[in-house]
């Protein structure tokens, strides 16, 4: 068995070796709204507008490593994250991505202050302007929380480090600091960019006239980066549902031969039907503890409104203001029927919750005809790689755990706004293993020239199939899926679409293992085990449902909508074989496919402006 710590200091070395490091350049991602509810009284707020405010303090020992900012007048301005030696030759670590990053945030950049000009070797540590370990303090003014008894933290964060921890502390009435928050991370992984951090302040803090938070970073190597940090009113008891999954990924786990079973994915084809996991992090944010906390899960299929599963986690019977409690509500095995799957997670206690908007989440993921696919189902990001590598040919890619042997027919790729014409791009299937990395190419596709009408703006979700000149059969086991082109990443722009697991996104440029660096969003790319169509898919939330599915004599079609549509079917090869029109009055319309071959078909209703697709099985 192999412990956490030991599995961090591999992971380091491999980051000292030039490898698993993040990628270089900048990801242009859709823009977001804070996460709040409507009901929430900010009561202080910082987003580093100005810089940091000339009443906090900001000390470090070494004296010289503090807290810098990041904003559109400063150099490096507000583009730029960490900018130690643990990164590409000549390039910049990625910047955080917060609601309002435009007018800049804040970083500790420890990295940079140990090691800021050598190869990021261990025998270089310490050769930089302040050497670590580091202990810095940023500590806010004074702050009144006067007439409110019940106060919430929050912060937008992005952080990574090797030794030591990340922490705030508060004081009350100039009293001592107190920990209030410890960020709890695995050696060397990096957060999501963006991860916002909710921490309920301790009921003695309620109503007092001097309060004080100080952000600490205590440890080496790597960076802490912070933005929109703020106070709202919060309640006495309030539940909060994060992290919600219906897979197990976890890297460390040693019954994970790989370290990627149980890893999440957006689409199953039905040959892999998964075994879903149920589970979420349930936190108490409110100011009191709350009592007999459990999770409740339900699994629906959305096309025939079923309920599948539902189940109930044992019980926690307390949890303290602040604390949380990973709770798994239980196990399914799917079965191989094509449909739309939604989980509907809730969270319990004996208490009344007086926060309604937090404590339910709902997931959503598909099984399919053929298709394995792990991204969200629309563009939500591009990546522009940093100057170095701004020519240069280049190959991105995402991990799969494939559960059994198939047959591999094509490779389906978003390409992203951006994208320069006359380019090309290909899909080339890779072993690939954490210990070995990626191995010779199993199999590659042609040349496929892209087309204006395949490029994606933000949102969007057309796909360019890539096929194999023949069926490629791949035996159990963990591959890397990319598409690569003789052009560069800045003239064939592939999209991106939600925040990679850890380590199992990746482009590399050059076709060179040592330009091999990891990717925090995950590339839409896809593997289709049987032929599919160059016609866009659906996003969840779709204008119609489609049942049964697979189908023998008659297809129902039932539309969210009582407007006038037209229904067209398309087979294997994109060709439009069926036509039928509907008139406003008509919600549900029956299809006879009884004269259809066997097959995969793709069927599409247009509505208005809007339009929208899905596949069926014809058995």
């Amino acid at each position: 068995m192999r412990s956490l710590f030991t599995f961090a200091l591999v992971l380091f070395s491999f980051y000292v070796e030039g490898q698993f490091l993040s990628a270089p350049g900048t990801y242009i991602d859709a823009r977001h709204t804070a996460n709040t509810s409507n009901r929430e009284t900010v009561i202080w707020s910082e987003d580093f507008a100005n810089g940091i405010p000339a009443n906090w303090s900001n000390s470090g020992a070494p004296a010289l490593a503090i807290w810098e900012y990041r904003g559109p007048s400063t150099n490096p301005n507000q583009l730029v994250g960490s900018r130690g030696s643990c990164l590409p030759d000549g390039n910049v670590g990625e910047a955080l991505a917060s609601t309002t990053a435009a007018n800049g945030f804040i970083i500790f950049d420890s990295n940079y202050w140990d090691n800021d000009l050598n190869p990021c070797t261990v025998d270089n540590f310490g050769s930089g302007q302040a050497p670590g370990p580091h202990l810095s303090y940023l500590t806010t003014a004074s702050i009144d929380l006067t007439a409110f008894a019940n106060v919430v933290l929050e912060f937008e964060q992005y952080i990574r480090y090797y030794l030591g921890n990340t922490r705030v502390e508060i004081s009350i009435a100039n009293g001592p600091w107190e920990v209030l928050y410890t960020n709890i991370l695995e050696q060397g992984i990096t957060t999501p960019n963006t991860q916002t951090v909710r921490m309920p302040l301790p009921a003695a803090a309620g109503n007092q006239s001097n309060v004080k938070l100080r952000f600490v970073y205590d440890g080496l190597y790597y960076f802490w980066q912070l933005d929109d940090i703020r106070l709202i009113q919060g309640y006495a008891n309030d539940l909060l549902i994060e992290n919600s999954s219906y897979g197990d990924f976890d890297l460390n786990n040693p019954d994970h031969t790989t370290g990627f079973e149980m890893m999440e994915y957006t689409q199953y084809p039905s040959a892999f039907a998964p075994l879903v996991h149920l589970e979420a992090n349930v936190f108490n944010i409110g100011t009191n503890a709350q009592n007999n906390i459990a999770l409740t899960a339900r699994l629906m299929n959305d096309n025939s409104g079923e309920l599948l599963f539902e189940s109930t986690s044992p019980t926690t019977p307390s949890l303290a203001s602040g604390a949380d409690t990973v709770l798994v509500s239980g196990e399914f095995q799917m079965e191989q029927v094509v449909a739309d799957y939604s989980v509907y997670f809730n969270s319990l206690q004996s208490e009344v919750d007086e926060n309604s908007d937090n404590h339910l989440d709902t997931l959503h993921f598909k099984i399919t005809p053929v298709t394995y696919a792990r991204d969200e189902n629309s563009l939500g990001s591009i990546f522009l790689p940093a100057e170095a590598f701004e020519s240069a040919p280049f190959e991105m890619g995402a991990v799969y755990l494939l559960p059994a042997g198939q047959q591999l027919h094509s490779v389906s790729v978003a390409m992203g706004e951006g994208t320069t014409l006359p380019c090309s791009v290909y899909a080339t299937i890779f072993p690939f293993s954490l210990s070995t990395g990626i191995g010779g190419a199993i199999a590659t596709t042609q040349d496929f020239q892209v087309t204006e009408a395949d490029i994606n703006t933000i949102g969007e979700a057309s796909m360019k199939v890539l096929s194999f000149d023949s069926p490629v059969f791949l035996s159990q086991g963990l591959y890397l899926v990319a598409v690569g082109s003789p052009n560069s990443a800045l003239q064939a722009v592939i999209g991106l679409s939600g925040k990679s697991e850890d380590l199992s996104a990746w482009v590399r440029f050059n076709n060179s293992n040592t330009d091999l660096f990891y990717l925090t969003r995950t590339p839409m790319i896809r593997m289709n085990f049987g032929p599919v169509s160059n016609i866009p898919e659906q996003s969840f939330g779709q204008s119609f449902q489609i049942y049964p599915n697979p189908a023998t004599e008659s297809l129902s079609i039932l539309l969210n909508e009582k407007e006038a549509a037209t229904i067209e079917v398309f087979d294997e090869t994109g060709r439009r074989i069926h036509t039928q029109k509907s008139n406003t009055e008509v919600s549900k319309i029956e299809m006879n496919i009884s004269y259809f071959s066997s097959g995969i078909y793709t069927v599409r209703v247009t509505q208005a402006n809007r339009s929208t697709a899905q596949i069926f099985i014809k058995q």
